[in-house]
C-alpha cells in the first residue's frame, strides 16, 4: 500500500508537467532536449545562488522565521530572473512563446525533482498514511504556474516597454516563497489551508501574467499597423 501511495504522489507531482508538454504543442517543436536544457539551467542557476548566499549571507541560517533575514534570502531568487533570461535568450530557439513555456517547464520540473523526490521517496513509502505527501505533491501544481509565468513575465520584460506593469507581477513571483512564509508565519497558516492560499496565490500570478502579455501583445500589434 505504501508503494502504490508513493506512485500517486509522484503522479500528482509530474503528471502536469507531461500534461503541459503533451498538449500544450511545443512537443511539435522537438522540445524535449530543450526541457533538459532548461532542466540543466535551473541545476547550475542554483548552485551559483548557494555559493552567493553562503558568501554574502552566511547568518541566514539561524532557526526561527525572521522577516528581514527571510525577505534578503528570497531576494536572492532575483539571480532565477537572471538565469532564466540568459537561457531562454542564448539556449533556447524559436518563437518566444515556445522559448518560455519550454524555459518555465523545464525549470519548473528540476524544481519539483529537486525539492520533492527525494521527500516522497522517503515519506510517502512510509507505513503510516499521512496527507503530508499528498499537499507537497499537489505544491508542485502550484509552483508551476508560479514558474512559468515568471518566465513569460522574463521574457517581455527585456523587450516591452511596460515594464512599470510587468515588474510588480514578477516580483509576485520572485518573493513568491517569501509571501508563503510569511503568510504562514502571521497567520499559522498550515496544511490544506496552507495549499489553498498557495494555489490562490498562484492562480492570481499567473491571471495577471495572462492579462499583462495580452496587453502587450495588442500594443505591439497596434505599433505594427
Amino acid at each position: 500500500m505504501s508503494f502504490f501511495h508513493f506512485i500517486n504522489c509522484i503522479a500528482l507531482s509530474f503528471a502536469p508537467y507531461f500534461i503541459i508538454y503533451k498538449y500544450s504543442g511545443i512537443n511539435e517543436y522537438s522540445s524535449i532536449w530543450k526541457c533538459a536544457t532548461a532542466s540543466g539551467g535551473y541545476l547550475l542557476t542554483q548552485l551559483i545562488k548557494m555559493l552567493l548566499l553562503a558568501t554574502f549571507f552566511p547568518a541566514l541560517d539561524g532557526e526561527g522565521f525572521s522577516i528581514l533575514p527571510e525577505f534578503l534570502k528570497s531576494s536572492a531568487d532575483i539571480v532565477d530572473v537572471i538565469g532564466l533570461h540568459m537561457l531562454m535568450t542564448n539556449f533556447l530557439a524559436g518563437k518566444g512563446e515556445v522559448r518560455f513555456v519550454v524555459g518555465g517547464l523545464g525549470w519548473g520540473f528540476a524544481h519539483s525533482v529537486s525539492h520533492r523526490l527525494v521527500l516522497l521517496w522517503v515519506g510517502a513509502r512510509g507505513s503510516a498514511f499521512t496527507w503530508r505527501w499528498i499537499q507537497t505533491s499537489l505544491d508542485s501544481s502550484a509552483d508551476l504556474m508560479v514558474i512559468v509565468s515568471m518566465a513569460c513575465l522574463t521574457w517581455m520584460i527585456t523587450r516591452s516597454q511596460n515594464k512599470t506593469i510587468i515588474t510588480p507581477v514578477l516580483a509576485m513571483c520572485v518573493y513568491s516563497t517569501f509571501v508563503y512564509q510569511s503568510i504562514q508565519h502571521v497567520f499559522s497558516l498550515y496544511g490544506w489551508s496552507l495549499l489553498a492560499f498557495r494555489f490562490v496565490y498562484s492562480i492570481a500570478t499567473a491571471v495577471l501574467t495572462i492579462i499583462v502579455y495580452s496587453a502587450n501583445r495588442t500594443s505591439v500589434a497596434r505599433k505594427n499597423e
